[in-house]
């Protein structure tokens, strides 16, 4: 399955980038990466479908336990929507999720 990034993850993405480096340098956002990397591959090959995000359509994986990621499966695709952070109010991330899905 192809696996799209839209600018939304990618913009959380960024700010998750710029806060590991700041907080943490280059080897904590390196292995980040490795991790980050590792997780959407398996994502793209396999036959898996994760967890529902809460009353949503959309699926959740989870990529570090400060980190997960809201997806679709449109088709043969599959949409990146967003990046949230685990530790944040739980309204605050759906609020996020189900606005800029609309």
């Amino acid at each position: 399955m192809h696996v799209f990034w839209t600018n939304k993850t990618k913009s959380d993405l960024e700010i998750l980038e710029d806060l590991l480096i700041e907080n943490w340098g280059f080897d904590v956002l390196k292995d980040f990466y490795e991790i980050l990397e590792r997780k959407i591959v398996l994502l793209g090959n396999e036959n898996v479908i994760h967890q529902k995000y809460e009353d949503t359509d959309f699926h959740k994986l989870l990529i570090t336990k400060h980190n997960t990621i809201i997806y679709e499966v449109s088709g043969a695709q599959i949409n990146l929507l967003n990046m949230i952070n685990n530790f944040r109010n739980p309204g605050s991330n759906y609020n996020l999720i189900t606005e800029s899905s609309l």
